[in-house]
């Protein structure tokens, strides 16, 4: 609360999951062991947190963060994640769908010109498919998927539709993922941010570096009318 009366609300609302397929986690894994038997999976998780936050408040990915406050919470497999509220300042604050674009996408990148960022994407990101290709899958409430998949196709990005934008998700030629054909429709409704291949060509220690974080990371673009829901029904005058 104290946060929000000296820098407003925030801007962007990121969440940053673990990955037990990370590396460094099945390579200290010995026998029958899964990903959540093992405590130090934690510590490779805090690790990679840390450099997200590095490359978000002091390489200024989003642009200046005049604040952000992060809260970790643990899946019922065992495996954290992170919510992370970012307040940016008036010079980088996302007001325009072309901003919106910038940072979210709900759509599938080319795997001619980022094969890794599309593996990632179609591996972590698309959801389902359900609906009449799957009608077992576990977001089917009396044939209708729950979550709204698939999507409609949209050219443009609206920018507030009840408090909240609709991402662009232009028709492409569907592509073949497992069984399954998909397309743009079936993206992840809160959009990627290069979901944690960071093709980031940051300065550190003088040398220009890629971070390949490969974690789940996804934004939720300005959290005007998630934020106001349910924090500002709590009384901030402190009484």
């Amino acid at each position: 609360m104290a946060m929000v009366r000296k820098f407003s609300k925030p801007d962007l609302f990121l969440t940053f999951t673990c990955n037990p397929s990370w590396i460094e986690i099945l390579n200290c894994m010995e026998g029958v062991e899964r990903p959540e038997d093992r405590s130090d999976n934690v510590r490779v998780f805090n690790i990679k947190l840390k450099e997200l936050l590095e490359d978000i408040c002091k390489y200024g990915i989003f642009g200046t963060v005049l604040a952000y406050i992060y809260v970790i919470e643990f899946q019922k497999r065992g495996l954290p994640h992170a919510h992370v509220f970012l307040t940016l300042d008036s010079e980088s604050k996302i007001r325009t769908k072309d901003d919106i674009d910038k940072f979210v996408s709900a759509e599938l990148p080319d795997p001619c010109t980022d094969l890794r960022l599309f593996q990632i994407v179609t591996k972590c990101m698309v959801h389902g498919p359900c609906g009449t290709i799957n009608i077992n899958s576990t977001c089917m409430r009396d044939g209708q998927c729950y979550k709204s998949f698939p999507k409609q196709f949209k050219d443009d990005t609206e920018e507030n539709v009840n408090g909240y934008p609709i991402y662009r998700r232009r028709a492409t030629e569907p592509v073949q993922v497992g069984k399954y054909s998909i397309d743009n429709r079936w993206v992840n409704l809160k959009g990627i941010l290069v979901l944690g291949f960071w093709t980031l060509e940051r300065k550190k220690r003088g040398s220009t570096i890629q971070l390949p974080l490969q974690c789940y990371p996804s934004i939720q673009d300005p959290i005007q009318q998630l934020y106001s829901d349910r924090l500002f029904q709590c009384d901030l005058t402190g009484t």
